[in-house]
């Protein structure tokens, strides 16, 4: 989770987004990132939205994500 943190760190100083952590016994670990107002609609834009039971995972399935979406429309990270 920390290397996570730091990655999002640095990446939320060049892109804008807003991240969601959350946990629950009957939800288990989340992680939501996303871009407010920037859909088509005018909606949230949701980058990334993961859901596991094992932290370590999901947390690594969101920077997967979050590393996808930024080399398809900003480039890289």
């Amino acid at each position: 989770m920390a290397d996570f943190l730091r990655f999002f760190d640095d990446i939320v100083k060049r892109v804008p987004m807003h991240l969601e952590i959350t946990y629950s016994k009957v939800t288990d670990w989340g992680v939501r990132i996303y871009r407010k107002g920037c859909a088509v609609d005018g909606s949230d834009l949701e980058i990334v939205g993961v859901q596991d039971c094992d932290m370590e995972l999901c947390f690594a399935e969101a920077q997967v994500q979050l590393k996808n979406y930024l080399l398809n429309t900003e480039g890289g990270y």
